[in-house]
């Protein structure tokens, strides 16, 4: 099944994302889509997008969280939602330990610099080993009413990315992300982070 397919089955809700996206996610996930995953989407919005996932992956645990207390009307079934903050690290520390490890996290939430950056430093060390970290919307880089006190999530990416070499630069102190990260995929407006060991490069010899 297609997303866009799943977006029509969808029971309830209203989803609204890029339209673009919807072929990017086949390309990762429509081949593992029938595998009992554990999926976690920040942000619930109207609810679409979790009933969407629900008909996408008929098998998997679906977990939502939002900051506002009327997004729990759309847990029913293989949907539970929580309520709290993304920017809040014992929050997220808590959905983990309650519903986690989880296969695939997306980050469709607030799309603030911190927003995106502390959920990422929080929940992708908790992320299952060979799967994938989705922030949406990380164009909001560029869009200053997004903008705080701290970097902006398109240069603490650009970071991750000089992790992924750190094997070949005295320079570059290896991170936790830079040991664990095995490929960033930059999209328009969204990126996936898959989870792995990133190990120093040998080199073969036929």
């Amino acid at each position: 099944m297609k997303l866009l397919e799943a977006v029509k089955k969808k029971k309830k809700g209203i989803i609204r994302k890029w339209r673009h996206y919807f072929p990017i996610y086949d390309f990762y996930f429509e081949k593992i889509q029938n595998r009992p995953l554990n999926l976690l989407e920040i942000g619930v919005g109207w609810g679409g997008s979790l009933f969407t996932w629900a008909e996408y992956f008929p098998k998997a645990k679906i977990t939502g969280i939002d900051n506002n207390p009327k997004r729990k009307e759309f847990e029913e079934g293989n949907i539970k939602v929580f309520i709290g903050d993304q920017a809040d690290s014992d929050f997220l520390k808590s959905v983990n330990e309650q519903t986690g490890p989880f296969d695939i996290v997306i980050d469709d939430g607030g799309h603030m610099m911190h927003q995106q950056i502390t959920a990422f430093k929080t929940l992708f060390p908790l992320l299952k080993d060979g799967g994938y970290y989705v922030i949406e919307d990380w164009q909001t880089s560029y869009l200053p009413k997004y903008f705080d006190n701290g970097p902006k999530t398109v240069d603490f990416l650009k970071n991750l990315i000089d992790g992924l070499n750190y094997w070949v630069s005295p320079n570059l102190k290896p991170t936790y992300f830079a040991k664990n990260i095995v490929s960033l995929h930059f999209y328009s407006g969204i990126v996936f982070i898959k989870k792995g060991k990133n190990e120093q490069g040998v080199h073969l010899l036929h």
